[in-house]
C-alpha cells in the first residue's frame, strides 16, 4: 500500500489561505457597508433580528400609508371647508341685506334684492358642485356625479311651483277668505284649506264683540271711540302668523274703519276696510309666505335638483366618506349638497330669485326680505351652514393631530430600525482599518515564513 508522505506544513498552508480568504470577505463585506450605509444586503442576512426589522419595516409602511391618506384628505377637506366658507359668506350677506331697508321695486324691473339673490343661488350652485381630483366634494358617495342641478333648471322647477303654489293659496285674492256682513255682523269665512287659516278674533274695546268662529265675526254693538281696534289672526302655510288689525277712525285709510254712525253702518265700513286688509296681506305676506313654503317643497324632494348618493339620510352625510388614520381611528369627512343647512340656503335664494315683483310692490319685496332673513337664521337643533363646516373642522383637526403622532413614531420607529440595518461609519471605518493592518501583517509573515529553509537556518 503507497503511503502519502506528511507534510506539517500544508496544514498551516491551507489555514493561511483559509484565512486570508476570509479576511478578504470580510473587508469586501465592510467596503460594501461603508458604501452602502447598510449592515446586510437581505433580511436572511441580519440573523436573528431579521424579525424585529421585518416588524419595523411594517409599522413604517402603516405610518407611510396613514400619512398619505390625511395628505389627500387634508387638500380635499381644505377645498371643502373653503366653499362652506363662501356659501356661509353668502347666507349671511342675504341675512344683513334683508335687514336693511327694502329698496323702491320699479314696476316692470327686478329689484337688487332679486338680482344679488340671482346672482348668490348660482354662486352657490357653483360651490356645492365643486371637485377635487375629479371628484365632487358634496355629492355623498356619488363620487362622479356634479350633485346639484343647474340654475335654469332650478329657477324653471321653482317659478312653477311658486306659480302651482300661489294659485291653491289665492294671494291674487283674500287667501280664500270670504268677507259678508249680516246687518251689524261682519263674518270672515274660511273657504279653503289653502291660503289662511283664521286663528282667532279679539277686540280693544266694548263696542264690538269678537267671535272666534268659525266663520270668525266682529258684532257692532253700538259705534266705536276712535282708537279701538278690532284684530284677525291668521295662520299662514308656511307655519307663521299674521294678525290684521283695524283701528277705528273719523276718515278712512290703509288699516282704518270709519265709526260715528249706526252700528249697521260701521259694520259696512269695517267689511270693506276688512277686505282691502286681507287683499294687501295676500299679495304681500302670504305670496312671501306661499313662495318660500312651494320652495322648500321642490328642494325637500331631492328627485327634483339633487344628482347625489343616499337623499334620504342627509343626517348621515360625513359617513359617506371616511379615512381610517390610525389602527383604531376612523374620520368621516363626506358631505351632502341635501343637508338642511345648505337645502334652506337654496331654497331662500331661489324663492327670491322666482319671485314676481314686476308690478312694482314694495311691500311684497320687505315681506319676502323678512322671511327670508328669519328662516336664515336657524332655531335650535336646526343644521346651519357653520355647523357643517365645524364637523368637517373637527375632522381636519383630528386628521392634523394624527398626523403629527404618526411624524414622532415614525422618527421613533426609523431610529429603532437604523440600529439594526444600517451601518455606524466611524465604527465600519474603524474596522475595516483594523482588518487591513492583520491583513498586511499576515502577509508579511507569510512571505517572511516562505523564505525559510535549512540553509538559511544553519
Amino acid at each position: 500500500m503507497a503511503m502519502t508522505p506528511f507534510a506539517p506544513g500544508a496544514v498551516d498552508s491551507r489555514r493561511n489561505a483559509d484565512m486570508f480568504v476570509q479576511m478578504r470577505k470580510q473587508g469586501a463585506d465592510l467596503e460594501r457597508q461603508l458604501t452602502t450605509g447598510r449592515r446586510a444586503d437581505s433580511y436572511g442576512e441580519l440573523g436573528i433580528k431579521r424579525g424585529q426589522a421585518l416588524d419595523l419595516r411594517g409599522r413604517v409602511s402603516g405610518l407611510e400609508s396613514w400619512q398619505q391618506g390625511i395628505n389627500s384628505a387634508d387638500t380635499r377637506l381644505k377645498m371643502m371647508l373653503k366653499s362652506i366658507e363662501g356659501l356661509d359668506k353668502i347666507a349671511n350677506d342675504t341675512k344683513a341685506i334683508s335687514a336693511l331697508p327694502a329698496s323702491r321695486v320699479i314696476p316692470g324691473a327686478n329689484p337688487q334684492e332679486q338680482m344679488l339673490a340671482q346672482a348668490n343661488l348660482q354662486g352657490a350652485i357653483d360651490f356645492l358642485n365643486a371637485e377635487f381630483g375629479g371628484r365632487s366634494l358634496f355629492a355623498g358617495r356619488a363620487h362622479d356625479e356634479k350633485p346639484v342641478a343647474n340654475y335654469n333648471a332650478i329657477m324653471e322647477g321653482v317659478t312653477a311651483r311658486i306659480a302651482t303654489r300661489a294659485a291653491a293659496d289665492d294671494v291674487a285674492g283674500t287667501g280664500h277668505l270670504a268677507v259678508s256682513r249680516t246687518g251689524a255682523t261682519v263674518e270672515i269665512a274660511d273657504t279653503d284649506p289653502a291660503g289662511f287659516t283664521i286663528a282667532g278674533a279679539s277686540s280693544s274695546g266694548g263696542s264690538i264683540t269678537p267671535a272666534d268662529g268659525p266663520p270668525a265675526s266682529f258684532t257692532v254693538t253700538q259705534s266705536p271711540a276712535v282708537g279701538e281696534r278690532i284684530n284677525l289672526t291668521l295662520d299662514l302655510p308656511d307655519g307663521t302668523s299674521r294678525e290684521v288689525s283695524l283701528i277705528a277712525e273719523t276718515t278712512a285709510g290703509p288699516g282704518q274703519f270709519v265709526t260715528g254712525g249706526t252700528p249697521a253702518q260701521v259694520a259696512e265700513n269695517i267689511e270693506t276696510a276688512m277686505q282691502d286688509a286681507l287683499e294687501s296681506e295676500a299679495s304681500t305676506a302670504l305670496t312671501a309666505a306661499s313662495a318660500l313654503l312651494a320652495s322648500q317643497e321642490y328642494f325637500d324632494d331631492p328627485d327634483n335638483w339633487y344628482n347625489g348618493s343616499d337623499p334620504a339620510d342627509p343626517d348621515q352625510a360625513r359617513s359617506t366618506a371616511t379615512l381610517r388614520i390610525d389602527e383604531t381611528q376612523t374620520v368621516g369627512i363626506g358631505a351632502q349638497a341635501n343637508e338642511d343647512g345648505f337645502r334652506e340656503l337654496l331654497s331662500q335664494l331661489a324663492a327670491l330669485s322666482a319671485t314676481d315683483f314686476s308690478d312694482g310692490s314694495t311691500p311684497r319685496l320687505e315681506a319676502m326680505m323678512s322671511r327670508v332673513r328669519d328662516n336664515l337664521t336657524p332655531q335650535g337643533g336646526e343644521q346651519s351652514i357653520a355647523q357643517i363646516g365645524m364637523e368637517l373642522g373637527v375632522a381636519a383637526s383630528t386628521m392634523s393631530e394624527a398626523a403629527e403622532r404618526h411624524k414622532a413614531t415614525q422618527v421613533m420607529v426609523q431610529n429603532e430600525l437604523g440600529e439594526i440595518e444600517d451601518t455606524n461609519t466611524e465604527e465600519t471605518v474603524t474596522k475595516l482599518m483594523t482588518l487591513q493592518t492583520r491583513l498586511q501583517a499576515s502577509y508579511q509573515t507569510t512571505s517572511l515564513l516562505s523564505q525559510l529553509s535549512l540553509v538559511n537556518f544553519l
